[in-house]
């Protein structure tokens, strides 16, 4: 968790209640070059999150690689994101909502606008893509 931490403060990710259950790794030669977080609010809220690449890893999918593997692993069928990289959720198959679940709207007032400005909802609805559970 050390290396997360800090690539979390480095590209100024949410590092609210950072757990190590919650996230999963891509490695190459046993370091991590990828991460992201499935982050739970209570029992029936959860946010895909703190998807981050290395910085000399970037440009070859392997954010796509996570996020669509968070999406794979999500608990409900609507996956919430609070992001400023609306372009590239987007191309994810994410579309902006103003319709989020509290907690999430409540991060975006009171955190994201600490770390950067311009931060949005965005929902990705697995059971329009086939991947439902």
């Amino acid at each position: 968790m050390p290396f997360i931490h800090e690539c979390v403060r480095r590209f100024r990710l949410d590092n609210e209640s950072l757990d190590t259950e919650q996230f999963m790794t891509v490695r190459q030669g046993g370091e991590i070059i990828a991460f992201g977080r499935i982050k739970p609010y209570g029992d029936d809220v959860y946010e895909l999150g703190c998807v981050g690449v290395v910085e000399e890893q970037r440009g070859r999918g392997l954010g796509r690689l996570v996020v669509q593997e968070l999406i794979e692993r999500f608990p409900t069928d609507a996956v919430y994101v609070t992001t400023d990289l609306t372009e590239y959720f987007d191309k994810l198959g994410f579309t902006r909502t103003d319709s989020l679940p509290r907690p999430l709207t409540e991060k975006i007032e009171n955190v994201c606008d600490k770390l950067r400005s311009g931060v949005v909802g965005m929902v990705y609805q697995r059971q329009r893509s086939g991947i439902a559970r």
